[in-house]
């Protein structure tokens, strides 16, 4: 008898096989084991449960002989509780995956008090059973129950028997949903592929795979910028506090607090070239809870690295191109047809009529930055720009903008940290057509210099029109006019350093008041007697008659020469 009983069992595992192979939906495949167990172990019926996705209640997914009125009631209230909070809401079923052992019940009329649930049986006319959980690699993946209508007790075979079909059951539904997470991989990379190919962009790949994961993702790069988002509103996540991986967890898995209602996410590295440019985001624990979704969230991540590179390719070549326009505007390459050199701007998005300023960076070694440094400024202006290395300084291009100042100072550490020497930042003046440019240029690479000359760096402000700026552009020898600031202002102020005078900031004064030591001593709140004197000291400082005009115009031109040296704006 023993080799029929084989050739029976080996029949029904093999049927459950190919059931799997040519993927039999889950249900009829269940359905099947359900009829087999009957068949096979002289049920009269069988239920296959399986637990949900938070592994709170057991769902039958496929049955054989139950009837609707029984499979209804048993389902009320969301099936059965695997962790009730009664007894009387208890079942065999749920102890059976609870505690992982299987549970036999020889008569039911003698456990309807332990199990409450049982006061159902009535309806399916059933006196006895037995539960047995689905063992898969961790916890168990459902139960099967078989029902007997006459009061049976389950001997060892019968358990032993139930047990083993279990075992195939478990081994079937776990291929059949690594097949099933397979294809659905599958689906999605061919579907972010596409998307690649339609030139979708990272926005809409992110958005892609927000839909496929049902849950909130981001691409943010290694300085905290978001690249992009999607499935959650704007505000709602506040991506920049998520925090590196949990050393204690998975692979890829960080542990909250993270965010308001999502104590748990995924990450992975997005690499370019052998480095980290950027880490894709995934919120909520069940956003990558099995392989197939952490495998398209790898592979998504190797999508973004391709469209990452794609815009870094696309970007070097704007910059080259944008890099050679600025180079032919500053060399006076192409006035003569000006029109040429518009079309050129206006192909890379930006409007050369409308340039308005010159940003000069000057620093050694400063054009190895350039990438670096246009990106912060056209960060702090907010406004597109052109820009190259010319000579050995960065020169910047840009269109109207009136915060550029204080835009450079918010950026301007950020720039000093790119090169280890100091760095100098000139803002040109103003530029109002292109025969401008290369004037704006010699000022601001002049104004450099002097700065270079003093030993001192930070930002000079050119935009305002002055003696100094016009001989700036006319390519003054910046030696003279860093000679003719020593001798006039440097002893002015080594003797306010030595006695603190007031004698440097009293002749801007009344330079700034039109000659004038009432006005003058007005706005420093002191006596026109106390003008007076600091005045005749300043005379003998000099060894000049500041009623003469030309000493005046010396006066202001020196100290417009010595503030550009020495005095650096606020940050």
């Amino acid at each position: 008898m023993i080799v029929p009983v084989l050739r029976t069992w080996m029949r029904a595992v093999s049927e459950i096989s190919r059931a799997v192979n040519v993927a039999d939906p889950l249900d009829v495949v269940l359905a099947r084991v359900a009829d087999l167990a009957c068949e096979l172990i002289g049920f009269d019926f069988c239920a296959v449960m399986l637990a949900d996705g938070t592994s709170e209640r057991l769902g039958i997914v496929g049955w054989s002989g139950l009837t609707e009125d029984y499979l209804a009631n048993l389902r009320d209230g969301g099936s059965l509780q695997i962790r009730p909070d009664s007894p009387g809401a208890d079942s065999p079923a749920a102890r059976a995956y609870r505690n992982s052992v299987t549970i036999a019940v020889a008569d039911v009329r003698g456990d309807t008090e332990s199990y409450g649930r049982l006061s159902l049986s009535p309806l399916q006319g059933y006196h006895s059973l037995v539960a047995s959980p689905l063992n898969g690699s961790g916890s168990p993946v459902g139960v099967l129950v078989g029902y007997s209508a006459a009061p049976r007790r389950y001997g060892d075979a019968d358990i032993e028997l139930t047990e083993l079909l279990a075992e195939q059951t478990a081994t079937a539904i776990h291929t059949a949903r690594f097949r099933a997470g397979r294809e659905w991989a599958e689906q999605q990379h061919r579907r972010l592929m596409q998307l690649v190919l339609d030139e979708a962009g990272l926005g809409g790949l992110v958005g892609a795979l927000s839909e496929a994961l049902a849950a909130p993702v981001a691409v943010i790069d290694t300085e905290g910028r978001v690249l992009a988002a999607a499935g959650a509103d704007d505000g709602e996540v506040p991506w920049g506090e998520l925090t590196g991986v949990d050393p204690e967890r998975e692979p890829g898995h960080s542990a909250g607090p993270l965010v308001t209602g999502a104590d748990e996410a995924w990450t992975t590295p997005v690499v370019i070239g052998g480095e980290t440019t950027a880490r894709l985001w995934i919120l909520g624990e069940q956003a990558a809870s099995d392989s197939a979704r952490r495998q398209l969230v790898e592979q998504f991540a190797l999508v973004v690295g391709i469209e990452m590179l794609t815009a870094r390719h696309a970007l070097e070549v704007e910059e080259r191109l944008s890099g050679d326009l600025l180079t032919d505007v500053l060399r006076g390459g192409g006035l003569t047809r000006p029109q040429v050199l518009l079309d050129r701007a206006g192909a890379l998005g930006f409007d050369l009529s409308a340039a308005r300023h010159l940003v000069l960076v000057s620093a050694d070694g400063i054009a190895e930055h350039l990438p670096t440094v246009t990106r912060h400024v056209r960060y702090a202006t907010r406004t597109p720009a052109l820009a190259t290395v010319y000579g050995e300084d960065i020169v910047v291009m840009l269109l109207a903008a009136p915060d550029v100042l204080s835009g450079l100072n918010r950026v301007r550490q950020q720039i000093d940290d790119c090169v280890p020497s100091p760095v100098t930042i000139v803002i040109s003046p103003p530029i109002h057509e292109l025969s401008d440019v290369g004037s704006a240029y010699r000022a601001a690479a002049g104004a450099a210099r002097l700065r270079a000359a003093a030993d001192a760096r930070g930002i000079v402000d050119l935009r305002h029109l002055s003696v100094l700026v016009l001989m700036l552009m006319a390519d003054s020898p910046a030696v003279f006019l860093e000679r003719l600031a020593e001798q006039l202002i440097r002893p002015i102020a080594e003797q306010d350093q030595r006695r603190d005078t007031q004698l440097l900031t009293t002749l801007r004064t009344w330079l700034d008041c039109g000659f004038s030591a009432g006005r003058a001593a007005t706005a420093l709140t002191v006596h026109v007697n106390t003008v007076g004197q600091r005045l005749v000291r300043l005379e003998k400082l000099v060894s000049r008659d500041l009623g003469l005009a030309d000493t005046r115009l010396d006066l202001q031109l020196a100290l417009h020469v010595w503030d550009v040296m020495h005095i650096d704006l606020p940050v």
